[in-house]
């Protein structure tokens, strides 16, 4: 039998896809006819197309002369076309002949989507007080370059939001973003990827004011519910207006619910560059010794930090192009792992979220390598993926031995295949 295949190159839902129908199966759930076989003096008649699409050509009516009578003639082609098919309102697509290569069964093409990242939106929080002329400087000196061109160059859906006034009275301290990332004017919107919310930050409100109505609307109208959130905090002093827990809650469970995830499953990540002394990861303890210039550790950043498993960096600093740089990487790396997967409707039928696989090319021009599927987290062993929801993902999540090396693999190519579309 030859295989019979459509190519349909089309952008669904952001992914470009390449659909293959299957060799020798139904289009649209359709049968097609085959003329009956004729026998003694009535013709073969051609049968009929099936519910969904035309019925193929009849057969050859194959009768022998009865008595008394004239020999069959050969049935007609089939003419069918039963009813409407389920797919009508799609596009029509062109039918060419693609033969299978030698030595490979005839079935049906995998539709393969690239892969996309999780979209991620990151929240600056600038303390303005008078001890900070100098950290604001080392911010605006590097959000730009070190920072923004690795969040640009990764590919992530990203979104800035910048929690500091661009209008304070004192202008070494005025937090103004230029372009690319900011706008052309100081303190303006420059969507969609930059946004500020104007209010200047003191030593000790940086928490209580992100969490006052007037300005978490401000923020949240520009934040997107099903995005990773990344904060990072600026500061040489520390948080005495609300404790760490205090804004944990109001990000799971009160005003912010439904933006950052929950106590369970927390949907953010809190980096602190502040007045600890040496820089630490999410595993090493608080600590109390500070940096020569900050005023104290900043001990309710630093919980909220071990919580999220956030980065904490000394504030100190007289460059802040390494701390940006891990920073940025961080949030890039935390993403690596996760795939955003299409809507389960497509152009050629519905996705099987049980035959997915994810097709892994090493440096992007390597030999593929297969992750399989595994049912959930707990099943990982060596290569595979799992969904957040097997029931309706939204999310594949790599296992951890995947992980290392997408992570580790800095132009890695990901696809997702989808598998044979059916009905």
């Amino acid at each position: 039998m030859r295989a019979w295949a459509i190519h349909l190159a089309t952008f669904f839902g952001g992914l470009g896809l390449f659909m293959s129908a299957c060799s020798g199966g139904d289009s649209g759930g359709g049968v097609a006819g085959g003329g009956a076989v004729g026998s003694g003096a009535t013709a073969g008649n051609a049968g009929q197309g099936g519910n969904a699409g035309s019925a193929a050509g009849g057969g050859t009516g194959g009768g022998s002369a009865a008595t008394g009578g004239n020999a069959a003639s050969g049935g007609n082609a089939g003419s069918g076309t039963g009813a409407a098919p389920a797919d009508a309102g799609i596009p029509d697509v062109a039918f060419v002949y693609d033969p299978p290569e030698a030595g490979t069964p005839e079935a049906c093409a995998s539709v393969t989507a690239t892969a996309s990242k999780p979209p991620v939106d990151i929240i600056w929080i600038i303390d303005q007080s008078c001890s900070m002329a100098g950290e604001i400087a080392q911010v605006k000196a590097n959000v730009n370059g070190n920072f923004a061109t690795i969040i640009q160059n990764s590919g992530l859906d990203y979104r800035v939001i910048m929690f500091a006034n661009s209008n304070y009275s004192t202008a070494s301290r005025q937090v103004c973003v230029l372009p690319p990332l900011g706008a052309a004017t100081c303190g303006a919107n420059n969507p969609p990827n930059f946004f500020q919310v104007n209010r200047s930050i003191e030593s000790y409100d940086s928490l209580s004011l992100f969490m006052n109505a007037t300005y978490w609307n401000q923020i949240k109208a520009n934040l997107r519910p099903g995005a990773l959130k990344a904060f990072i905090e600026v500061s040489d002093d520390q948080s005495n207006n609300a404790t760490a827990a205090v804004f944990d809650t109001f990000l799971t469970t009160g005003g912010g619910s439904g933006y950052f995830g929950t106590t369970a499953k927390r949907n953010y990540v809190f980096h602190s560059i502040v007045g600890v002394n040496v820089p630490l990861q999410p595993n090493q303890p608080k600590t109390t010794s500070k940096c020569s210039s900050a005023v104290n550790a900043g001990p309710q950043y630093q919980d909220l930090s071990i919580l999220t498993g956030g980065l904490r960096h000394p504030v100190c600093d007289s460059n802040y192009s390494v701390v940006f740089n891990n920073i940025a990487n961080s949030i890039v790396t935390s993403l690596a792992c996760e795939l955003v997967t299409p809507p389960q409707q497509q152009p050629g039928g519905l996705i099987d979220w049980a035959k997915v696989q994810v097709e892994y090319t090493p440096g992007g021009t390597g030999t593929p390598q297969l992750f399989p599927q595994v049912p959930n987290a707990a099943a990982c062993a060596g290569d595979g993926f799992y969904y957040d929801n097997p029931a309706a993902p939204t999310k594949a999540i790599l296992c951890p031995t995947a992980c290392t090396k997408v992570k580790a693999d800095s132009n890695a190519k990901l696809e997702l295949l989808l598998g044979c579309l059916g009905s």
